[in-house]
């Protein structure tokens, strides 16, 4: 089992949040800091808006 421990369940206010950080150039690992979270959990959910278009890779 690989990512028992990962956060699966975000907020709107979160993943806003999340989206906005982003969407001012940090890096995952930078808003990781910033949302005191866990950076392979902040890169999952990255991931996951690339894939459902709320963001854009750049």
């Amino acid at each position: 089992m690989i990512l028992e421990e990962a956060k699966w369940i975000w907020s709107k206010e979160e993943i806003e949040r999340a989206i906005s950080l982003f969407s001012q150039g940090l890096k995952p690992s930078q808003v990781a800091i910033e949302m005191n979270q866990k950076v392979i959990d902040i890169g999952m959910l990255y991931l996951h808006l690339l894939e459902k278009g709320k963001m854009k890779l750049e």
